[in-house]
């Protein structure tokens, strides 16, 4: 058994204030504060841990099924629960607000009725011309896959001083700590976890990873992922953060483009149940954007 959560980084915002997204920014400090946020954190997810188990229990044993001895987890977030402007899993998200691209196959039923829908589509990173240039229309015959630009705002975008902090200069040591803490006093299986780290980072990580094997302090595992500070190294990436005018004119014109306002009646109208797989990419994240490196 494994119960799950998601958007567990927006809910602490909501629930703590601006004031834990500045203290996220210095760093997650162990000062008079810090301490104090993480002792609520613990309250937090010890108590959703305890709900869980009692609960699983209590319907195993009305039900005569042996108890489960973990059931709790953090598992990989899926497309669906992102696009509800959830953080996924523990992770900060990528920025207040952002583009989410999700890749779908070239007139996939979905896709044409996210066009009808009135969101932008255009061609995939795989879909170049013969100079290796990136394809601009999606309806070109060269194109095989297309990416559907969906404008995402946390729900906490326009809380008075959030637009104030640059989520993306989180730190990696400040990413581990909330992980463990998920980790601690959550989680009896294992929590997906990338922590994205920037190159003078990885001493003083590789360190923090190894004192917590050496304590015993409950850490399996967790991806390690380079970050990009130049976002054109990849174009259309999955997550592009955007400005607040950006956001709101790609919402104007979403209006603008969009047909009607019934989204299950115009999918009905392409999907006739006749296609196998419909809907996004089984991996669309910028992890499934590095080229494979074959071993010397």
């Amino acid at each position: 058994m494994g119960v799950s959560f998601t958007g567990l980084f927006d809910f602490f915002v909501h629930a703590f204030g601006v004031d834990w997204l500045r203290w996220w920014e210095e760093g997650r400090p162990e000062t008079t504060q810090g301490l104090a946020f993480k002792r609520e954190e613990e309250k937090y997810l010890t108590s959703w841990r305890e709900i869980v188990h009692r609960v699983v229990w209590d319907y195993c044993d009305r039900h005569n099924i042996k108890r489960p001895n973990r059931c709790t987890t953090v598992q990989p977030s899926g497309t669906k629960s992102l696009l509800t402007g959830a953080s996924p899993g523990w992770h900060p998200p990528k920025a207040q607000r952002f583009i989410r691209r999700i890749t779908f196959g070239k007139n996939d039923p979905v896709a044409l009725a996210c066009l009808d829908y009135g969101y932008n589509v255009i061609p995939s990173q795989s879909d170049k011309d013969e100079q290796g240039n990136l394809l601009n229309d999606p309806f070109d015959p060269r194109v095989s896959e297309w990416l559907v630009e969906i404008p995402v705002a946390v729900p906490w975008a326009d809380i008075p001083g959030a637009d104030t902090i640059d989520i993306s200069k989180f730190g990696a040591i400040a990413q581990m700590d909330f992980y463990m803490q998920v980790q601690k006093f959550y989680v009896t299986h294992n929590t997906s976890a990338t922590i994205e780290l920037r190159e003078h980072e990885v001493e003083t990580l590789g360190t923090q990873i190894w004192q917590a094997i050496q304590n015993d302090e409950g850490y399996i595992s967790a991806a390690l992922l380079a970050r990009f500070d130049d976002h054109q190294t990849f174009p259309r990436l999955p997550f592009e953060p955007i400005s607040k005018a950006t956001y709101e004119q790609m919402l104007a014109e979403v209006a603008q483009r969009r047909k009607t306002d019934d989204f299950y009646t115009v999918l009905s109208r392409y999907d006739f149940g006749e296609l196998m797989e419909v809907g996004p990419a089984g991996c669309d994240s910028d992890k499934c954007m590095m080229p494979e490196q074959s071993p010397n």
